[in-house]
């Protein structure tokens, strides 16, 4: 199990960034940076994702995995199931996973998972970045439609409870979770999600794949059974999805038989304009 120590910023370009340059100084595996607010921060493909003051969890971890090089981009996925889990607990939402880094509820995107792979010293060393949205109201334009935060969402599940039960006194259990939203709720749900990244990382490292993780993440991939495409180093694949297996990689039944991609981008189509 790992051991956290956590280093707070105020405000920092990127939690990804700030880590490089602690491994590069050294700093000891379990490191947890987290910061009010990230002003450039990046996600897959370079894309921005900032974070105002309070609103969302910016938050980087330090591993360094004694791992064959192929199950290392596996972490992500790891990374993927513990936040799913976490915002349960906190919230009561049901988020699902979209292979292989992000969080969506509703069809919108929730959080964004980058995972880096440094070498120092000879050492294999890695990032896991993870951005939450979670009291976020208001996003830039052109991603109003396709990016939600944990507190839009609660307060929709609060609306409709209310509509339906025709509830004046608005007595129903999203007032408990809108409290704490109201409260210090990024760096508690924060630490949930590294506490679950303590257990699902445990369970990882143990087989060196996810064996000990795949029917808990299928069971919550929204990928499965949707017509998908994904951009292979031999080219476009096409098909439905049927899940990832014992190496993580997506398993996507063509009309060449089924394939298997490692890596690469994953469009659902009909439900990410954004794609």
């Amino acid at each position: 199990m790992l051991d956290y120590i956590y280093k707070h910023y105020e405000s920092t370009p990127s939690t990804n960034d700030e880590a490089k340059q602690l491994i590069n100084d050294y700093c000891p595996e379990g490191t947890v940076l987290y910061t009010d607010e990230q002003t450039d921060g990046k996600g897959r493909s370079g894309r921005s994702w900032k974070s105002n003051k309070g609103e969302s969890i910016a938050t980087s971890l330090v591993l360094y995995p004694t791992l064959p090089q192929e199950a290392i981009p596996n972490i992500t996925l790891v990374a993927a199931l513990s936040v799913r889990s976490a915002i349960k607990r906190f919230s009561g939402l049901d988020c699902v996973i979209k292979w292989p880094n992000d969080i969506v509820c509703n069809n919108k995107k929730l959080c964004g998972i980058l995972t880096e792979r440094i070498i120092v010293d000879g050492k294999n060393a890695v990032i896991v970045g993870i951005g939450v949205n979670v009291k976020n109201t208001h996003f830039p334009e052109g991603l109003e439609d396709i990016a939600t935060s944990v507190l839009k969402e609660v307060l929709a599940e609060k609306d409709e409870m209310n509509a339906v039960l025709k509830d004046e006194s608005d007595k129903n259990y999203n007032n408990d979770v809108v409290d704490k939203l109201e409260g210090d709720a990024t760096t508690e749900l924060m630490y949930l999600i590294w506490d679950r990244f303590n257990e699902y990382y445990d369970i990882f490292i143990k087989t060196g794949n996810m064996a000990g993780l795949v029917d808990e993440y299928n069971n919550n991939l929204i990928n499965i059974g949707r017509v998908v495409k994904a951009d292979d180093v031999m080219g476009e694949i096409k098909g439905v999805a049927l899940g990832i297996d014992e190496e993580g990689a997506l398993c996507i039944s063509t009309m060449d038989g089924r394939k298997c991609v490692s890596a690469g981008e994953v469009s659902v189509r009909g439900l990410y304009g954004y794609l």
